[in-house]
C-alpha cells in the first residue's frame, strides 16, 4: 500500500513540474507576443511577425499553449514547415522572408530544452507559428503588395482563413505540408510557369547569353562580329545550335528560322530580320527574364483560384482576348489597349449587358486634351464627325447648343463647361457594339472604326478602354441564348443608328490582365514587352 501511494504522489509531482513548466512556457509565449504586439511585428530585429494579430487571438484561445514544443521534446515536428519554407524558392519566393535562418539556428541546438532557453522556446513557438501562417497567406494572395501599383490595379485578395489554417496545427490529422500547399494556384498556367522559373534559374541549361551591339538591322547575308554575337546569344537560349553551323559569324537561313522562333515567342514581328524592337528584346538579360517569371507566377497568385466555368480573359500586354468554356479557349481576338499614359487598368468584373449603335460620351479628359483643339481650328468638325454639343445649365442639367454660338478661341480647360456626344454611325468611335461591365473604371469592350490598326504588331493606341477585333462574334455567342438576337438580327439592328441595350440571360465573368510571361498552347515560353513599365515598378520595389 505504501508502494502505490509512493508511486502516485510520485507521478503528482511530475506532473505538477510539467504543469509548472508548461505555464511558465505560456507565460513567455504571452510575454512575447505583447512585445511583438507593441513593436508592430517587428521584434525581434531583423524579423517580421507580419501575423502578430491573429496569432494573439489564436494563443489567447489556447491559453497561450505551446504549439511546437513539450517539456523535454518537441510535440509537432517543424521538419516538415522548414522543407516547405526551402521549397518556397522554387514558387519563386525567398525563403529568408520566413524566418529560416533564425528557426534553423535554435532548432538545432543541443541545449534548446533546457531551462536558460525557456524564452528562445517561446519565441521560436511564434516564429515557427507565423512563418507557416505567412507561407500559406503568400501562396493563396502573393507576396507583392499590390497597393505599389494601386492606380492601375483593383486587387482584392481572397481571405486567408487564418484562424481555421491555424488550428490545422493542432489536429494531427492533417499534414502541415498539405495544408499550405493547398493555397497556391492550381491553374496549369501556373504550373508551367514554375517549371520554366526552374529551367531558366536552376537547370543550368540556359546560359546567360552575350549582348548583341547595337547596328544597323541584320539579315540574310550579314556577317561579322555582330552576327557572332547574335548566333552565340540564341545559342544560350536554345533557339540554335552553334556546333551545327559551318560559318560562326553569318546570317544563314538557319539563322534567319532561329530569329523568327525568337520574334514569334516575343510577340514581335516575325520577318526574320534583326531590326531596333528585335535587337531590345534580345539584348534583355537572363537575370530580368528571371524575374519576368516570378513576377508573372505572382500575377497567378492574385487571380481567384477558381476564374469560372465560362470567362474572358483579356491578356493587356499581349494586345489579345480568349474566350474559355472549360478550361478551352473557344474563341480568341486581337485588341487594342490603352496608350502608355491612359493605360488599361487591372481587374476583373462581369459583363452583363451589351449595347448595340451606342453614343459616346465623350470624357472631359478626352474632350479636353484630344477634341478642344480640332474644334478651336474649325468647329465645323463636331458636325462633320457626327458629334452634338451640351452646355450644362443650372441644376447640373444639359441643354444641346449649336457650336456656332460658342467663342471658341477662349475655351480652355478650365472654363469647359460641355458635353461631346458622338452619335451612332459609321465613323462613332466605339464602332456599333460596346460590352458593358459597369466599373469605378468607366472601361468597357467596344467594336471600333479603325479596324486598320489591328494590323499592327503593337496595339497600344487607345484611351484605355478595349477595342476588340471581332465584336459581332462575341456579341453572338453571349447572346446564343435568345432566338431574337441570332448573327442576322444582330447586324440587322446595327443598321439601324438606333441604340438598342440587350441584357444577357447569362452574364460573363470578365478579366483584364497583365501578363507579360506566359506558356502558349504549344508549351513554348512567351515574353512581352512591358509596355506600362509595371513590371519595372515591382523589380525596383522587390528586388
Amino acid at each position: 500500500m505504501k508502494k502505490i501511494l509512493l508511486v502516485f504522489l510520485f507521478m503528482v509531482l511530475i506532473f505538477n513540474l510539467n504543469a509548472a513548466a508548461q505555464s511558465e512556457l505560456a507565460m513567455s509565449i504571452r510575454n512575447h507576443l505583447l512585445v511583438i504586439e507593441e513593436y508592430e511585428g517587428h521584434f525581434p530585429e531583423g524579423e517580421n511577425v507580419g501575423f502578430y494579430q491573429e496569432l494573439i487571438e489564436f494563443y489567447d484561445q489556447r491559453h497561450h499553449r505551446s504549439i511546437w514544443f513539450g517539456e523535454e521534446k518537441l510535440k509537432n515536428d517543424p521538419k516538415s514547415l522548414i522543407k516547405e519554407i526551402k521549397n518556397s524558392y522554387f514558387e519563386g519566393l525567398n525563403p529568408s522572408d520566413y524566418h529560416l535562418a533564425i528557426i534553423e539556428s535554435c532548432i538545432n541546438e543541443d541545449s534548446l530544452f533546457s531551462e536558460e532557453h525557456l524564452d528562445k522556446r517561446a519565441l521560436m513557438d511564434i516564429l515557427l507559428t507565423n512563418a507557416y501562417l505567412s507561407l500559406a497567406s503568400d501562396y493563396l494572395n502573393g507576396k507583392i503588395d499590390a497597393e505599389i501599383i494601386i492606380d492601375d490595379y483593383n486587387y482584392q485578395a481572397e481571405s486567408l482563413e487564418a484562424q481555421k489554417l491555424l488550428s490545422y496545427l493542432t489536429n494531427e490529422k492533417i499534414e502541415i505540408s498539405k495544408a499550405i500547399n493547398n493555397q497556391l494556384p492550381k491553374t496549369d498556367n501556373y504550373e508551367q510557369l514554375k517549371e520554366k522559373l526552374a529551367y531558366y534559374r536552376d537547370s543550368g541549361k540556359i546560359e546567360a547569353w552575350p549582348k548583341i551591339e547595337l547596328g544597323e538591322s541584320l539579315g540574310i547575308g550579314a556577317a561579322g562580329i555582330r552576327v557572332s554575337q547574335l548566333i552565340k546569344n540564341l545559342d544560350a537560349r536554345n533557339y540554335l545550335n552553334i556546333e551545327g553551323l559551318k560559318y560562326k559569324d553569318q546570317f544563314n537561313q538557319n539563322v534567319k528560322w532561329a530569329v523568327q522562333q525568337f520574334q514569334l515567342d516575343n510577340g514581335l514581328k516575325s520577318d526574320g530580320v534583326v531590326g531596333k524592337k528585335t535587337f531590345t528584346a534580345l539584348n534583355i538579360p537572363l537575370e530580368y527574364r528571371i524575374k519576368q517569371l516570378i513576377i508573372n507566377m505572382e500575377r497567378w497568385r492574385w487571380l481567384p483560384e477558381n476564374l469560372g466555368s465560362r470567362y474572358i480573359y483579356v491578356n493587356i500586354a499581349d494586345y489579345n482576348l480568349k474566350l474559355y468554356e472549360d478550361n478551352q479557349v473557344i474563341m480568341q481576338m486581337k485588341t487594342i489597349v490603352g496608350k502608355e499614359q491612359r493605360s488599361t487598368p487591372v481587374f476583373s468584373d462581369t459583363i452583363k449587358y451589351l449595347v448595340i449603335n451606342p453614343y459616346w460620351y465623350v470624357p472631359k479628359s478626352i474632350a479636353v486634351e484630344d477634341k478642344l483643339p480640332l474644334i478651336k481650328e474649325d468647329y465645323s468638325y463636331l458636325k462633320e464627325n457626327n458629334y452634338s454639343l451640351f452646355q450644362y445649365t443650372g441644376n447640373n442639367k444639359l441643354e444641346e447648343i449649336d457650336p456656332a454660338e460658342v467663342n471658341w478661341p477662349k475655351i480652355d480647360e478650365d472654363n469647359f463647361n460641355y458635353l461631346l456626344r458622338q452619335n451612332p454611325g459609321d465613323n462613332n468611335a466605339l464602332g456599333r457594339i460596346k460590352f458593358m461591365f459597369p466599373n469605378k473604371f468607366s472601361i468597357y469592350l467596344h467594336d471600333t472604326p479603325g479596324r486598320y490598326l489591328f494590323s499592327e504588331n503593337e496595339r497600344g493606341f487607345s484611351s484605355g478602354c478595349i477595342r476588340i477585333e471581332k465584336p459581332i462574334d462575341l456579341a453572338e455567342y453571349l447572346l446564343n441564348d435568345q432566338e431574337k438576337w441570332n448573327r442576322e438580327n444582330i447586324e440587322e439592328e446595327m443598321e439601324n443608328d438606333k441604340e438598342k441595350t440587350v441584357y444577357l440571360k447569362n452574364p460573363i465573368k470578365i478579366y483584364l490582365q497583365y501578363n507579360t510571361a506566359w506558356i502558349d498552347s504549344f508549351g513554348r515560353l512567351n515574353f512581352r514587352e512591358d509596355i506600362y513599365k509595371r513590371d519595372q515598378k515591382i523589380i525596383e520595389e522587390y528586388f
